[in-house]
Parts: structure tokens; sequence; C-alpha cells
């Protein structure tokens, strides 16, 4: 039985920080807030639309992908002002590497939901 506990213990462990880092980045940050707010939007636009399943996957991957790259840029900007306080060509670059990467799946998501959209208007 102690094995399971601590199997248990640590799934609670690491399911607890990730939802910290949800709440922390939401209440802390902008840019996670903003993608966040947009993708509970979109959803509630696709709701009352009530678009297809398969339409739905497309809609939920689109908003799960970048509110994922939203997290993980603001953790490489997090670490990268951690390390390097003073600005420094190669942190610019990592952190521009990194926003680009959510803009263009940004851009992706919204002609992808634009193209769901016209389905249904």
């Amino acid at each position: 039985m102690g094995l399971r506990n601590d199997v248990k213990q640590r799934l609670k462990n690491k399911f607890s920080a990730a939802f910290v880092g949800i709440w922390v980045g939401i209440t802390t940050d902008r840019s996670i807030k903003f993608q966040w707010i947009i993708g509970l939007l979109v959803t509630g636009v696709f709701a009352y639309l009530r678009i297809s399943i398969s339409d739905w996957l497309w809609v939920v991957a689109c908003i799960t992908s970048v509110i994922t790259l939203e997290h993980l840029n603001s953790a490489i900007e997090e670490l990268a002002d951690f390390v390097w306080m003073d600005t420094h060509i190669h942190i610019k670059r990592i952190k521009d590497f990194a926003a680009a990467g959510v803009f263009i799946a940004s851009i992706g998501s919204a002609i992808i939901g634009l193209l769901i959209f016209i389905k249904y208007i």
C-alpha cells in the first residue's frame, strides 16, 4: 500500500504544480490572461453557433496550442530574465523566437477559426 500512496502523492504534486502554473500565469502575466480570455470568448461564440464535433476538435486544438505556447513563451522569458537581467543579443533572440512561436500559432488558429465561423453565419 505504501508504494501506491507514494504514486498518488507524486501525481497529486504534479497536478498541483500545473494548476499553480495556470493560476500564476493568469493572475500575473498579461499575455497569458489575454490568451485565456480570447480562448473563452471563442469557445462561447462557437458554443452559441452549435458547431459540429469535428469543428470542435479543430477549435480545441487551436485554443490549447496557443495557450500552451503562451505559457511556454512566458516561462522562457521569465527564465531568460532570471539568467541575464541586462539586455543581451542572445537573450533577445531567444525571447523573439519564443514570441514568434505564439504569433505563428495565433495566426494559424485565427485562420482556422474564421474558416469554421464562416460555415455557420
